[in-house]
């Protein structure tokens, strides 16, 4: 008797330490059900040796048919919750393991319950219906306080240092040369194209006096001219133009970040805020328009968007690891589950005192 308690304590405690509080609780409730199931077999055990030597005891019979019951029941149960989490024994046995092999399917079903009972178009109507966006933007408009916000707002994001500072990066990089190269190539590709008109325009120029066989040949090198000219200035990115108009750029970069313009900025930004919200918060129509462009896009965004919504939920649950969704969700229940193996192993007994009793009367 002594060795088998103490088989059954050091039993209860075995990988109860270097656990938290959850995980304790869990394997304490493991450890009593199992711990159950092989008091039920040293019994039963002893009960068949013990019938054998003393047959005519008739009690032990029945003693006997309670504790081979129960220990069926726990090891019907002991398997039935094992194979929601994980294969009994790692044997290979069909419909087991149900949590990971079939995460797919729980995330399935959580998502299409999600959508089917959150998600209707009914429920979502009465919210979105109710929801006025131009009474908030006009309460807040009118608040002392906002217009001093936006003007901190506007001074604060220093349009004109961030201005400077994109195109002196935009400069330094040397993005500006496809910038240049386009421009020139276009120049080009209008100056081909329209050489006879080019060439009037200057021909035109010149006195009736002048014969024309001259200011033809002077119109036609002058085309052809340009025409080099720019071509040179599209094919050399080290040309004197290019670099005329890069420094001028790096000039405006500089007039960008200083105090004068940053106050242009800022009172052409404030002006046209101030006019837009002074329109907008006497504007009763333009509100209601605002309100029901609202709720009609975000009713229909609602509506187009529910089973993304339930894919989401779907697709989060699949992403998560297998196991690990199995060893959280065992975590949570397995408790509760231990007690179903305990309940188990006593009604198994209790059925099988019962179907031994009346086999007897029969």
């Amino acid at each position: 008797k002594r060795s088998v308690q103490g088989f059954v304590l050091s039993f209860f405690n075995k990988n109860i330490k270097n656990m938290n509080q959850r995980e304790k609780q869990l394997q304490f409730h493991k450890n009593l059900a199992t711990g159950l199931l092989i008091l039920m077999f040293v019994i039963y055990i002893s009960m068949v040796f013990l019938q054998k030597k003393h047959p005519e005891m008739s009690f032990i019979g029945y003693v006997k048919a309670f504790f081979e019951a129960a220990m069926v029941g726990a090891l019907a149960d002991w398997f039935a919750v094992t194979a929601l989490f994980q294969k009994p024994m790692g044997l290979p046995i069909p419909h087991t393991n149900l949590i990971e092999e079939r995460k797919a399917d729980i995330g399935n079903n959580l998502g299409g319950f999600v959508v089917e009972n959150f998600l209707k178009p009914k429920q979502i109507r009465s919210h979105i219906e109710n929801i006025k966006v131009s009474k908030y933007i006009v309460e807040w408009l009118s608040k002392e306080t906002t217009p001093e916000k936006i003007e901190n707002i506007i001074k604060g994001m220093s349009l004109n240092v961030r201005a400077s500072q994109m195109l002196v990066e935009f400069l330094d990089k040397g993005k500006h040369q496809e910038l240049f190269n386009q421009l020139f190539q276009k120049i080009e590709v209008y100056i081909s194209e329209n050489q006879n008109m080019v060439r009037r325009e200057i021909d035109n120029q010149f006195p009736p006096l002048i014969p024309s066989f001259i200011r033809e040949a002077i119109s036609e090198k002058v085309v052809d001219g340009l025409q080099e000219f720019v071509m040179k200035i599209t094919r050399d990115e080290a040309h004197s133009v290019r670099r005329e108009m890069t420094a001028q750029l790096y000039d405006f970069s500089e007039k960008l970040n200083s105090s004068e313009w940053e106050n242009k900025i800022t009172k052409l930004l404030k002006d046209n805020v101030n006019k837009q919200i002074s329109e907008f918060k006497t504007n009763e129509e333009f509100q209601k328009k605002l309100d029901v462009w609202f709720q009609r896009t975000a009713y229909r965004f609602a509506l187009r968007n529910k089973t993304k919504i339930g894919d989401f939920i779907s697709d989060t649950v699949k992403n998560w690891e297998g196991k690990e969704l199995s060893q959280k969700l065992e975590m949570e229940v397995g408790k509760d589950l231990q007690f179903i193996r305990i309940n188990g192993t006593l009604v198994g007994g209790m059925v099988g005192l019962v179907i031994y009793a009346l086999t007897q009367l029969l």
